[in-house]
């Protein structure tokens, strides 16, 4: 990991630990709203979500709202590579796993990449050309590419989290869009 990266890392990190607690709790109805407004959502029939740490935006509510349009939802499961797997699941089935963060059970139905038409992808920091940076294990950034290129990616964030320019290296994976409560910004 460069030193630029993991000074990003630290100051998102510490920026994200201070969001207030009651623009957290009304972050996920905003990213929701947001998420639902984007073009070519209607066709969206497949989604990869993600169980929120206390730290991340939360996408509960987006995932809710796109079940109930029809759309099945998948989850990452991280595996001892540091890859992720893609299992269908409710989010009553999830279980604690990678350093506690709840993902699907290991029999749960899997999902293919293939299958997948939009991706909201949790991180620490993202900029308004639609970079993103991770925890630093590139889970992300290997499962990206992996996926049709019509699928839409989509980095979630609370506002505190947008910086000037994400610092970048060859292997990082780009995003469609980044939502937040307050914007969306889409790559052009």
């Amino acid at each position: 990991m460069t030193d630029e990266k993991r000074r990003a890392r630290e100051a998102a990190r510490a920026a994200r630990h201070d969001v207030p607690e009651a623009v957290r709790a009304a972050a996920g109805d905003a990213i929701a709203d947001r998420v639902l407004a984007l073009d070519g959502i209607e066709r969206v029939h497949a989604v990869l979500g993600y169980a929120a740490t206390p730290q991340e935006a939360d996408v509960a509510a987006a995932l809710d709202a796109l079940r109930g349009r029809g759309a099945r939802i998948a989850y990452p499961r991280v595996c001892g590579d540091g890859s992720l797997e893609l299992h269908w699941a409710a989010p009553g089935q999830l279980v604690s796993g990678f350093h506690g963060i709840l993902e699907p059970p290991e029999d749960a139905p899997a999902a293919l990449p293939s299958e997948i038409d939009l991706v909201l992808v949790p991180g620490t920091a993202f900029d308004a050309a639609c970079c993103r940076l991770g925890q630093g294990g590139g889970c992300y950034d290997r499962l990206l590419p992996s996926l049709r290129p019509d699928a839409l990616r989509v980095g979630i964030a609370f506002d505190e989290q947008l910086v000037e320019s994400v610092p970048t290296e060859s292997h990082d994976a780009p995003l469609d869009a980044v939502v937040t409560p307050t914007r969306t910004l889409l790559r052009t």
